[in-house]
């Protein structure tokens, strides 16, 4: 419930209240009155509380959007909800210019097919423009800018609006990019996997990704050997909280610039945030399914003109992950983080959250050994994406700025 339609509910009550005070019939006491209004302010003040939980949001980094214009008027998006949530489009949109963010207005109605996506699932919202825009206009090829869609499920309100670029001078079916065999941990990263408990590297020598039939095979497997060498190892190993809670950053302070092709009210588009249990080698990121981190990454652009939009996709770039306070403070506590058997005695250089229920730990460095090797694998793999001088400088920018932002995370609402 957005500030206006709270004030308006409030009105309501509010004009209510005075209407039955003052009837004729018969009229409250002073005592009544101050009742009537101090209820009035109590559920005004639990519809407040109550919007978060109504209307959770799902993070732009748990949420693929890529348009295809088919013709006449009609735009295919496949939606990816990387979430745990349900997502449930509302039939509005805004149609925007990317230069100046002005909105093209609608003279009609637009029609929506397929609103609804399932967590952790994949579908196509079916869009038609037809009866509200002109479409010979808009298909008109135009030089320096491109045009967005803005997407909600709650009026655009509590931040949960989506935006996805649409190209309507391309009517041709979107057709995925067929990308390179992604180098496996072992090849990208070689230094790092030395680091991997011996009986597990070899797991690391091949892309997970390279062999789809056999990637749930594979998987389980290392989730054995896992437990096994767990077991072996008679440690006190300690499971990151699971899911992991969710950790929120504040906006950038005023004046940083990650990257100077966007305007500074622009800038935070740049930085993505999701909770996944696999790195971007599509490897497991603890010892089991559930073993889940908190994942912040730098938006890379599709082509040239997403380098004014922070469209495109993401590279991970800063990993955390939480454990339970109590726990992480035993002193024979290990942790298994993507192979490793980690004392905590040595990650605790590495805080960047601390309460008397959860402890987060920075440990990006057992993912990739430095932000190059990173940067040099993700390209190798994703071919498809466009890289330049300026690219580069914004990853390295939204990295530096993470590993430093991150000890200011702080835990979102809805946790508690």
């Amino acid at each position: 419930m957005n500030a206006i339609r709270l004030q308006n509910a409030i009105g309501d009550i509010q004009d209510t209240y005075i209407l039955e005070a003052h009837a004729p019939a018969s009229r409250p006491s002073a005592r009544k009155w101050l009742g009537v209004l101090l209820a009035a302010v109590l559920l005004a003040l639990s519809l407040i509380a109550c919007a978060p939980m109504l209307f959770s949001s799902i993070s732009g980094d748990d949420l693929s959007l890529e348009a295809a214009y088919i013709g006449n008027g009609v735009v295919e998006i496949t939606v990816e909800n990387k979430s745990s949530k349900k997502l449930s489009f509302q039939p509005t949109l805004k149609l925007m210019l990317w230069s100046d963010g002005t909105e093209i207005p609608a003279h009609g109605k637009v029609r929506f097919a397929n609103t609804e996506i399932a967590p952790n699932s994949t579908g196509v919202l079916t869009i038609d423009l037809s009866a509200a825009y002109d479409m010979a206009e808009l298909e008109k090829p135009i030089s320096n800018d491109g045009y967005y869609f803005v997407l909600t499920n709650h009026s655009f309100a509590f931040g949960q609006d989506w935006m996805c670029t649409v190209r309507f001078s391309e009517t041709e079916a979107a057709v995925p990019p067929a990308y390179p065999v992604q180098p496996s941990p072992a090849e990208a990263d070689p230094a790092l996997i030395q680091k991997v408990e011996p009986e597990l590297q070899s797991f690391f020598e091949s892309s997970i990704l390279a062999d789809k039939e056999r990637r749930e095979e594979i998987t389980a497997a290392y989730f054995a050997r896992c437990t096994e060498i767990i077991r072996e190892s008679g440690k006190n190993v300690i499971r990151p909280v699971s899911p992991a809670p969710v950790f929120l950053l504040d906006a950038p302070p005023e004046g940083t610039i990650l990257d100077n092709n966007l305007p500074e009210e622009m800038q935070y588009q740049l930085i993505g945030q999701r909770t996944a249990s696999i790195d971007s080698y599509a490897f497991p990121i603890g010892a089991s399914p559930e073993d889940t981190a908190c994942i912040f990454s730098a938006a890379v652009p599709q082509t040239e003109a997403d380098l004014s939009n922070a469209d495109g996709s993401t590279l991970p770039v800063t990993y955390v992950m939480v454990y339970d306070s109590a726990q992480a403070r035993q002193p024979d506590a290990y942790a298994f983080i993507r192979g490793q058997l980690i004392p905590f005695s040595d990650l605790q250089p590495k805080v960047v959250y601390e309460d008397d229920q959860y402890t987060a730990f920075n440990v990006t460095d057992c993912f990739f050994t430095d932000l190059d090797t990173q940067i040099a694998a993700f390209l190798q793999w994703r071919t498809d994406l466009f890289f330049n001088d300026d690219v580069e400088e914004r990853i390295r920018n939204v990295y530096a700025y993470l590993q430093d932002a991150i000890r200011e995370i702080h835990l979102s609402a809805d946790v508690f």
